[in-house]
């Protein structure tokens, strides 16, 4: 399926093919700018997770509850939106999402709206009953782009039973792992030893000060010596932008500035940021447009 976005006032104008997406300057003397309606967000299905990780920049916990009527919000903000307007792709997260009793269900809605959707997981629905990692499984590939799965250290038998699955199901399959100290990083290269050529990106986000974590550092120097070359299947997050800027001809990656063309959106306050990373809310589309979302909710 192709699927394109254009906005002349943006100077931007995107194609997107089998999961990628191409993006063209209209005029390549000038940047795109900052796109009024992104091409991708970051959707927060639920603040509930039993993985207890000690540095989780949400947040999250096992004493938290699900947020009700997440189909109905998801409509509200998504609904009103023309072909153009609507994001190519939608990653679903939270929490955990795949603990939420109306998942499979928002999957199957964003499908049908003709928006991408993934999720990421921690992996600890593998340890449930086979009936309900046979629904799941069976909704991914049948709705889903891909998966990204978080290689949490402490969560080593969830994650890994879970993306031994994913794969056994052919479904595309990311690893996203925290790097920060050199522990972290030697535990990296274990892991993408053990599961290259296996799925198809390892993506790499820095340990970052927020929720539970108390500090943010990656031994950048150390990292950079234990990588040879830059591998394609290699792949780092927005977070990463700074370290990239300051080697830019190290990783051969596309740089630009991160959150312009992506927004957050949390389904629990219905409140829209720059990034699951930030604080910052951000504006989607104009003031007409916010306003049909009131009214889609009051309804």
């Amino acid at each position: 399926m192709i699927k394109t976005r254009i906005f002349p006032e943006h100077n931007y104008k995107a194609i997107h093919v089998n999961g990628k997406t191409i993006r063209i300057a209209l005029n390549p003397k000038r940047p795109i700018d900052e796109l009024s309606y992104p091409e991708f967000y970051d959707v927060k299905v639920t603040p509930y997770c039993e993985g207890n990780c000690p540095y989780c920049y949400q947040n999250s916990l096992d004493t938290n509850s699900h947020p009700k009527d997440i189909i109905k919000r998801f409509l509200a903000f998504f609904g009103p939106m023309n072909e153009n307007q609507k994001p190519f792709q939608i990653a679903f997260g939270g929490g955990e999402p795949t603990t939420h009793p109306d998942f499979i269900e928002l999957m199957k809605v964003c499908y049908d709206m003709g928006i991408m959707p993934n999720y990421t997981t921690n992996g600890m629905w593998s340890a449930s009953s086979e009936e309900n990692q046979k629904k799941l499984l069976e909704a991914t590939k049948q709705f889903c782009v891909g998966v990204a799965v978080s290689t949490h250290p402490h969560l080593r038998r969830f994650w890994e039973a879970s993306t031994n699955l994913y794969i056994k199901e052919n479904i595309f399959t990311n690893l996203h792992i925290i790097i920060g100290d050199r522990y972290s990083i030697d535990d990296f290269a274990r892991v993408y030893k053990l599961y290259k050529g296996f799925v198809k990106y390892f993506v790499l986000l820095p340990l970052t000060a927020q929720g539970r974590a108390k500090e943010s550092f990656v031994d950048w120097e150390y990292f950079k010596d234990k990588i040879d070359g830059s591998p394609a299947d290699i792949a780092f997050g927005a977070n990463f932008y700074p370290y990239l800027c300051k080697d830019p001809k190290r990783f051969t990656v596309s740089l630009y500035e991160p959150e312009i063309m992506s927004a957050y959106l949390d389904l629990e306050d219905m409140k829209v940021y720059k990034s699951s990373f930030s604080s910052c809310e951000k504006k989607v589309g104009d003031t007409k447009f916010q306003e049909e979302v009131i009214c889609q909710l009051e309804k």
